[in-house]
């Protein structure tokens, strides 16, 4: 009967560690493969932008430019390629995308870019070390646009109107993703401004 025991008891521990290591290993497992699925997506939306870069340079004219731009945050060592659209596949393929009712770099409207903060290689995970005079710099149509962090406000997921609240013919970038980490109750924001024309606009 003791021995019937100890086995019960033995086999309700091993099942209790085979629990507790399926529900400590599953979110690393399910976080390190968004990674990598972003990743991979990462270095060919690069490489192509890139590439569209050289040829247009190369060519001593505009020509078309990816449906996107390049998003580099120094302080934070990211650069990404920022696909039209935030929609979950562009998401989930690239961590961020270009809110696609905001403007465009140089149109004098909020560039708002909407990113993850914990998955898919949550690009905007430390977006909230940012601090004034932080730069932002987005490569578009064979220019550099560099913006200086002015602000971050905090919201919630309903206020997404305060995109559309940036004074006339300012040029502003905004940085979007949630808050708390590992919640969706809020959004964070951090504004960018550009900075002079002669100072923030290169042509490459």
């Amino acid at each position: 009967m003791r021995r019937r025991r100890s086995d019960v008891l033995g086999m309700v521990a091993t099942g209790c560690v085979m629990l507790g290591v399926v529900l400590v290993g599953a979110p690393v497992a399910w976080v390190s493969y968004t990674d990598a699925v972003s990743a991979r997506a990462q270095t060919d939306a690069l490489a192509a932008w890139d590439r569209a870069a050289s040829n247009t340079v190369d060519s001593g004219r505009r020509g078309p430019a990816p449906a996107g731009f390049a998003l580099e945050i120094p302080r934070l060592g990211v650069r990404r390629f920022v696909p039209d659209g935030a929609t979950p596949d562009h998401l989930r393929r690239f961590g961020v995308g270009r809110i696609s009712w905001t403007g465009w770099p140089g149109d004098a409207r909020v560039v708002a870019v909407a990113g993850h903060r914990t998955t898919y290689g949550a690009p905007f995970l430390r977006i909230d070390s940012l601090r004034a005079g932080d730069a932002i710099i987005v490569d578009y149509r064979a220019h550099r646009y560099g913006y200086e962090v002015v602000a971050s406000r905090v919201v919630r997921p309903d206020q997404a109107e305060v995109l559309d609240q940036a004074p006339p013919d300012v040029d502003e970038i905004a940085l979007v993703t949630c808050t708390p980490r590992y919640s969706a109750a809020f959004r964070l924001i951090v504004w960018g401004r550009l900075r002079a024309p002669d100072a923030s606009t290169v042509t490459r």
